[in-house]
């Protein structure tokens, strides 16, 4: 190769280099994104459902979960799960991608 081949190709890989970073970097930050919303979100949704620690647990029952409202948790459980199970695909997937 010549000389002027030589430079353009590295110019050509330094700027798939940089290019490859910004979008690396992008999706990480839009994931990143992802999880902290969903955490604001669960977290709200916590708050909604969460009631006073002793008027809570009332009538000899040793969980908030035997009382009523006890769906509002499981939503919430099942939501979390979900989430979690998506957000471990996307990895997954992305990672495959990656190789």
């Amino acid at each position: 190769m010549t000389g002027k081949t030589e430079t353009r190709m590295r110019e050509i890989r330094s700027r798939t280099r940089q290019y490859r970073k910004w979008y690396e970097t992008r999706r990480l930050f839009s994931l990143t994104l992802c999880s902290l919303f969903l955490f604001a979100a669960i977290g709200v949704l916590f708050r909604s459902v969460q009631t006073p620690g002793a008027a809570a647990v009332a009538g000899g029952y040793g969980a908030v979960l035997l009382r009523d409202g006890a769906g509002a948790y499981v939503v919430v459980g099942i939501a979390a799960f979900a989430a979690g199970v998506a957000l471990t695909v996307i990895c997954i997937r992305l990672k495959k991608k990656k190789s």
